[in-house]
């Protein structure tokens, strides 16, 4: 051996002590450092679901830990948001019970004794997963009162649909009602409409929507309607309107050109401004029409406010 090879040990020898000396401070602190309690709340996400089934109840979004271990561990985790996977793939149909305990929580917690988790098992309920095609049945509805319109020739795009959900939902499943609101306004024409369909809870239609329409056969007609003009203020006896009454041309229903009721509800108001004893001020008309009306002619759309003198 030379003797020009002894003095390169004594480096090696240096750095050896110094690694190990950095392995025991690490392992101090993190094995031997006072040990704390935290409590976490820890978000669960799902997965292995079998195909043939649908979860319908049981499902929770969180989890409550409550941890002991090294304070420098504990600080990283409680400064984290925690996400935790829960293998469901072992479910049966009917109700299968998930404990949440250590093994069962994954790696990421093994660095620590757990002490306790809230809750400490999740209760599944599952059934079979089906599809079953059952027609669309649908039926017309209108704002106004019985009678007012005619509709005819109603149609539904597809007649049939098909819905995908748990069993015991599905086979109860007779039909999917759908309800047309006839639009009033829509006199002699042909109305084409998208509708969502509506179906129970974790039941899907396919396709989701269908495409209705319908004629409205019964005409409208045109009247002229005389309605008071009316004050919308708490003190309201402080203000007078000038003219008190407006002439108006509406379009209406046949059916309902001579119903004193349905005409009546025709409404128009004005929103006194700040005015000083004596002073007055054109104000702008607001309507407010029943269903099936449409205003073709104010007659006026300002009218004069006056503050009346004590």
């Amino acid at each position: 051996m030379k003797s020009s090879d002894i003095p390169r040990r004594a480096p090696h020898l240096t750095s050896l002590l110094v690694a190990v000396l950095a392995a025991v401070s690490m392992w101090y602190v993190v094995s031997v450092r006072e040990r704390l309690e935290a409590q976490i709340e820890v978000t669960l996400d799902y997965y292995g679901i079998p195909s043939n089934l649908v979860i319908t109840d049981g499902l929770i979004n969180k989890a409550v830990v409550r941890l002991r271990g090294p304070e420098t561990l504990l600080r990283s985790v409680t400064q984290s948001k925690l996400i935790q996977a829960v293998n469901l793939s072992h479910i049966k149909k009917g109700v299968t019970m998930v404990p949440l305990t250590a093994e069962h929580l994954g790696p990421g917690f093994r660095a620590f004794e757990l002490i306790d988790v809230q809750p400490p098992r999740i209760v599944i309920t599952a059934d079979t997963l089906v599809e079953r095609a059952v027609p669309v049945r649908f039926t017309v509805d209108s704002p106004l009162r019985n009678g007012a319109l005619t509709v005819e020739n109603a149609r539904v795009d597809p007649a049939t649909v098909t819905l995908r959900g748990p069993e015991s939902v599905v086979e109860a499943i007779s039909h999917v009602p759908v309800v047309l609101m006839a639009d009033p306004t829509a006199a002699g024409s042909t109305v084409h409409q998208v509708i969502t369909l509506d179906t129970p809870s974790l039941v899907t239609s396919i396709p989701p929507t269908v495409k209705v329409q319908y004629s409205i056969t019964s005409g409208r007609t045109t009247v002229s309607q005389r309605c008071k003009v009316d004050i919308s203020a708490e003190n309201r006896r402080l203000y007078k309107v000038e003219p008190e009454e407006l002439t108006v041309t509406v379009e209406v229903p046949e059916a309902l050109a001579k119903n004193s009721r349905y005409l009546g509800e025709l409404e128009a108001t004005v929103s006194p401004p700040d005015l000083d004893e004596g002073e007055s001020r054109q104000v702008e008309v607001r309507f407010r029409l029943p269903e099936g009306m449409t205003l073709l002619n104010p007659g006026a759309e300002e009218v004069t406010v006056s503050r009346k003198k004590k």
